[in-house]
């Protein structure tokens, strides 16, 4: 008959397995000489077990319940423990040492007064006679998590007996930040990379570090990219008119690259001649990738910003959630893999140690932990550039789609007709507003008559429910009435 696994495996699983396995009745209450190493642990109930001679070398418990548990004798040593309740609990011939102890509450603890403190940090310690606590420190780090530093040291790439054998760490673990805006998550990953890629181009508003050198090109999207980049660098992108005439081009024909068109038209200040008419290419471009089945997959920023730039609202804000319940996985995720979590530790505890994280989770896939589990393998497996490069690109989307979505009504028909309905000039005629048939009399009476036979001071008849679309040409103030149905 195998073994049952010690109580030590047991929580270096997670709390999560721990508790379940305790309400059902399948772990053992006597756990005399346990000894738990470098063990981070939240929310787990220990309370009423027998832990006699236990010990407890630099150990991270936070929200520990040690109620009416059989700590005499035991060795806490080095570490943090903060919120653990030990209310009831026996600690005659405990021992605390050079740890810290942050708001615990020892109210009602049995033989303190044999118990033994040796440089004991304490903060706003209750129960314990005689002590008094010092003024509150800043709030505390959120995070504690539950699994072995060694297990989060291997995750980082750092040696994991450094600190056993005596040595400083490189460098302190990162903590678990997911109460952080993506902005700044983007950019501690980004001071990770050796060089900004060429792709942080894409995400202005973020405010990226810039690449020093841009290969040569004379794409729309190489150009885009050096227009981005010479304005964050606080200098003015010149229109070049060969180039202007490509992405007006680009925008008319509805070609694959008018997202990018209509961003360089943007940098460098030109006013776009065409709208309608790309309509129907970037709206079907960001419908294919929020259709996509991935719970991070990435939404082109170029392209969200096209919509909000060309002020094509219509079937646009409708993908908003989507949008936000792909951040907020992706914020996620990035946080616990930058602490040091994976999919293989027990990120699940991290989720219980913060309300950020918690509510990151709601949002991403509401009460469904398996899908919130599956979804971090799928990130966690990407190279760390595309996981950085979904973040942002998300972040910089959600922005984009946000603003459109306070656009007035009316910045844009629902109509999609040919161009030869709407330009004038070779460009688009401007659109000026959208009337229903009770307003044509007292607004385009004239205009009724000469280009739908209306009389003046008349209702367009069978008109309940059209539309009624006003434009002008810019150029030689030419004015045009369409009629939406419907049914249309």
């Amino acid at each position: 008959m195998p073994k049952a696994p010690s109580i030590e495996k047991l929580l270096q699983n997670g709390s999560a397995e721990w508790n379940r396995l305790r309400k059902g009745g399948q772990v053992p209450t006597e756990h005399t000489g346990a000894t738990f190493t470098q063990l981070f642990s939240a929310n787990a109930d220990l309370s009423g077990l027998g832990l006699v001679g236990s010990e407890w070398e630099r150990c991270d418990l936070s929200k520990i319940n040690f109620r009416d548990t059989d700590l005499s004798n035991a060795y806490f040593h080095g570490g943090r423990l903060q919120d653990c309740d030990f209310r009831g609990a026996n600690l005659e011939g405990a021992t605390f040492e050079k740890l810290k102890l942050l708001r615990c509450d020892f109210t009602g603890a049995k033989g303190l007064d044999d118990m033994e403190m040796d440089d004991v940090d304490m903060d706003r310690v209750v129960g314990l006679d005689g002590e008094e606590a010092p003024p509150p420190p800043p709030p505390p780090a959120q995070g504690i998590t539950a699994f072995t530093r060694e297990q989060r040291e291997k995750a980082l790439g750092v040696q994991a007996n450094a600190l056993l054998q005596g040595d400083p760490a490189a460098e302190e673990l990162p903590p678990f930040k997911p109460q952080d805006p993506p902005g700044s998550l983007f950019f501690r990953g980004l001071k990770r990379l050796a060089m900004p890629p060429l792709w942080v181009l894409d995400v202005p508003g973020l405010r990226p570090l810039v690449p020093q050198r841009m290969p040569p090109g004379s794409s729309l999207e190489t150009l885009y990219r050096e227009a981005v980049k010479t304005r964050l660098e606080n200098k003015k992108p010149m229109a070049d008119p060969a180039v202007v005439e490509k992405a007006q081009k680009s925008l008319r024909m509805g070609a694959k690259d008018a997202n990018v068109a209509a961003m360089y038209l943007r940098e460098v200040g030109v006013l776009p001649l065409f709208r309608f008419a790309t309509a129907q290419v970037l709206k079907g471009a960001l419908r294919e990738e929020v259709e996509v089945d991935d719970l991070t997959g990435s939404i082109d920023p170029r392209t969200t910003g096209a919509l909000l730039e060309l002020r094509l609202t219509h079937e646009v804000v409708e993908h908003l959630q989507e949008a936000r319940r792909r951040l907020s996985a992706t914020q996620l995720y990035t946080a616990l893999l930058e602490a040091g979590f994976s999919p293989d530790n027990n990120w699940d505890e991290a989720l219980e140690s913060s309300e950020a994280a918690l509510e990151l989770a709601q949002m991403a896939t509401g009460d469904n932990r398996d899908a919130l589990f599956e979804g971090f393998q799928v990130f966690a497996a990407l190279p760390e550039e595309a996981r950085l490069r979904r973040l942002a690109y998300l972040a910089e989307s959600v922005t984009n789609l946000e603003l459109v979505s306070r656009m007035p009504e009316g910045m844009e028909p629902s109509w999609l007709n040919g161009p030869e309905t709407r330009e004038c000039h070779e460009r688009e005629m401007t659109y000026v507003q959208s009337l229903k048939a009770e307003d044509i009399p007292s607004k385009v009476a004239a205009l009724a008559k000469a280009e739908l036979g209306v009389p003046e001071g008349e209702v367009p008849e069978e008109s309940d429910g059209d539309l009624f679309i006003h434009l002008r040409c810019d150029v030689c103030g030419k004015e045009k009435l369409i009629v939406q149905s419907p049914d249309e």
